[in-house]
């Protein structure tokens, strides 16, 4: 079964004005994908059995904060100082994850966090439904080693209510912090949300960390030495590292007459010791994951996702990242960036159609698909 694991990837998101209440519309920024679930956090809703008006059960659940560790993925921390902390989590349909929230008062101010792994860039996991009176964007100085984008948004009424949305695009991992309070005048929720950050455990994980019980290695020999039958190991070259990394497969399977795999966890030396550089997932065994020009390739159906090593060497970043969405008429619309370098600087928004994009895709298609050596 495939494992959801936590991969180490750098990258970048925040900063705020305002004050003021009412409800109002969704920000332009949200997406329709968390619709359903913010309905249905709305409370009730009304349906007819045999002319009786019944209730919909909360779809929200108690949970404890262990509970929202196993979860998700780069859970939050609550900051240090808060009081009355309570978690809670929606179930999602299918494979999605769930939906993860902590509600909790500091310095006198109630604020509630939500963190979905898998969810859309441009999802709104908020709850929040007001007519933004100010937005502004900025960056948070403790995710993402300060390169974490982050968006603000205020609403100045008969209430005041603050959002700041941050999404982690390398992983896939959408964030919201929100408060309403009678007055925010001069109030920064930034410096909430960067009180914030993931614990530092919570950025490396793999299938053979569980089994060392360790993240740090003297050698590559000694991690192979903890993979078991069925598993795999490769090395391979990727830009911004200097040396083989070596490529991991807790599952491999034989097809075109080579042993390919999906799920891959990326291991180099960093600092005198061998640690995870980050993982890499592709959708199933039609898109094994595929090595090319020093990039490794993580694709599905309507994603082409591609990873090299940070500028610092010592984690994956995506070089280029493209997703394919559809709206309920069934149209097609393509978003995401590209990186001629391993650098957060040079990033060049996609703006081309289906034409690009399968353009892009015949890149994966070309590249040569990752060959394990076996564990027998």
């Amino acid at each position: 079964m495939k494992k959801k694991i936590v991969y180490l990837i750098m990258a970048g998101m925040l900063m705020l004005t305002g004050c003021g209440g009412a409800n109002a519309e969704q920000s332009a920024e949200a997406s329709s994908e968390t619709t359903d679930a913010n309905d249905a956090e709305a409370g009730n809703t009304e349906m007819s059995s045999d002319s009786e008006e019944t209730k919909l059960a909360n779809p929200w659940r108690d949970i404890t904060e262990e509970e929202a560790k196993n979860g998700s993925v780069r859970l939050f921390t609550i900051p240090e100082g808060a009081e009355n902390v309570t978690w809670s989590m929606m179930e999602s349909k299918g494979d999605e994850a769930p939906l993860i929230q902590a509600t909790f008062t500091l310095d006198g101010k109630e604020f509630t966090a939500r963190t979905q792994y898998g969810a859309s860039e441009f999802a709104d996991i908020s709850g929040m439904n007001y007519e933004w009176s100010s937005k502004d964007e900025g960056k948070l100085a403790t995710w993402g080693g300060g390169n974490m984008d982050a968006k603000f948004y205020r609403y100045n009424g008969d209430e005041c209510a603050d959002l700041c949305t941050w999404y982690d695009i390398e992983i896939g991992i959408a964030y919201s912090l929100s408060t309403v309070a009678s007055d925010l005048e001069g109030f920064d929720i930034r410096a909430v949300a960067e009180a914030m950050p993931p614990e530092p455990e919570m950025y490396i994980s793999s299938f053979v960390e569980e089994v060392a019980g360790k993240t740090e290695f003297e050698s590559y020999d000694e991690v192979i030495s903890y993979l078991k039958k069925g598993q795999g190991y490769a090395y391979i070259q990727l830009k911004g590292y200097n040396g083989d990394v070596l490529a991991l497969a807790e599952n491999v399977y034989k097809d075109k007459g080579k042993n390919l795999a999906i799920d891959v966890a990326l291991y180099g030396e960093v600092d005198g010791v061998v640690k995870n550089l980050g993982n890499v997932s592709s959708a199933g065994t039609a898109y094994p994951v595929a090595v090319q020009d020093g990039a490794i390739f993580a694709c599905n159906h309507h994603s082409y996702e591609v990873y090299f090593v940070n500028p610092e060497g010592n984690g994956l970043m995506m070089k280029d990242c493209i997703h394919e969405e559809y709206d309920e008429n069934g149209n097609a619309t393509y978003i995401g960036f590209t990186r001629e370098t391993n650098s957060f600087d040079n990033d060049v928004e996609f703006t081309g159609g289906e034409a690009e994009y399968k353009k892009y895709r015949e890149n994966y298609f070309a590249a040569t698909l990752l060959d394990f050596t076996p564990i027998d």
